[in-house]
């Protein structure tokens, strides 16, 4: 009977293990990944924003996490205001040193006549997505986490 049950609860073990898909192969924990939606002109809804995704980092989870902050509508407001805030810029620098991609929704650029280029702090080419909206969902499609606070 030992000879059957033992290995029935290896197998078990092993399925559950492959179906929680917290580890790979090689024995690595599998890294979160959670985007951040961003779509209020409120400053303080903004920065309150920006202060939940530092402490994410600085959660016991944080370092392993792979964080987007996704803006589109109103939230544009937090780039525009960083290009003459100081303080703003600061916490978007210390964003990106973590390791947080910060994507820019093309469609309300172009809805609010936006160049990101010189109306906006720090953003490039490269973080432009077509729809914010899109990408935010893609993302929950690919098995990422949704916030927004």
């Amino acid at each position: 009977m030992k000879r059957i049950l033992l290995p029935c609860l290896l197998a078990v073990l092993g399925v559950f293990i492959l179906q929680s898909g917290t580890v790979f192969a090689d024995g690595n924990h599998k890294k979160h990944s959670v985007v951040y939606e961003l779509d209020s002109a409120d400053l303080a809804h903004e920065k309150a924003t920006l202060n939940n995704i530092s402490n994410h980092i600085k959660s016991p989870s944080g370092p392993s996490t792979r964080i987007y902050l996704v803006i589109h509508g109103g939230g544009y407001h937090l780039l525009t205001s960083a290009k003459t805030d100081p303080q703003l810029q600061a916490n978007i620098d210390n964003l990106k040193l973590s390791g947080v991609k910060i994507k820019v929704c093309n469609n309300t650029l172009e809805s609010n006549h936006l160049n990101y280029k010189t109306d906006m702090y720090d953003v490039h080419k490269d973080d432009i997505v077509p729809s914010g909206v899109a990408y935010i969902t893609d993302k929950q499609f690919e098995g990422w986490a949704y916030m927004h606070p």
